[in-house]
């Protein structure tokens, strides 16, 4: 099963935000300016463990 993890952010000189897959190392951008973004979340996933696994 594939889990996709999203980044919220929000750019305040251009007053727009968005969702990114975090594809892990680089820091999303912004879509209008290309510009940093301020990440306001990072939702949380949640991982279930196969019974023949569990200890």
């Amino acid at each position: 099963m594939e889990h996709r993890v999203e980044v919220i952010w929000t750019c305040a000189p251009c007053e727009v935000g968005g969702r990114d897959a975090d594809e892990g190392g680089d820091d999303p951008r912004c879509w209008n300016c290309d510009g940093p973004v301020v990440v306001v979340g990072r939702p949380a996933v949640l991982q279930t463990v196969p019974e023949s696994d569990a200890a």
